[in-house]
């Protein structure tokens, strides 16, 4: 599937520019949940140090659900913010 810079809006009812996210966002998601099963694979060790590596492991955690958020977010409208299908589909 061919990135384009125009899609088709159906509430502007044409064809328009669009609001891509930045497309690294996805693998970066990626490589979160591999970093996620090597660090639970190392939760014995990481245990063992409740000062320094357990607190960087909730945020390392809690870092996973923003870039969930950005790894899903799909075209937009630059007229309207509606979020498109990337098939530009009419109707």
């Amino acid at each position: 599937m061919a990135l384009s810079d125009t899609l088709y809006c159906v509430r502007c009812g044409a064809d328009v520019a669009v609001v891509r996210p930045w497309r690294g966002w996805k693998p970066a998601w990626l490589v979160w949940r591999v970093a996620l099963v090597f660090a639970l694979s190392l939760s014995p060790f990481l245990a063992a140090d409740y000062c320094v590596m357990l607190p960087s492991l909730m945020v390392f955690l809690a870092a996973g659900g923003p870039l969930y958020g950005h790894a899903r977010v799909r075209p937009a409208c630059r007229r309207c913010r509606l979020e498109l299908d990337e098939r530009g589909s009419r109707g």
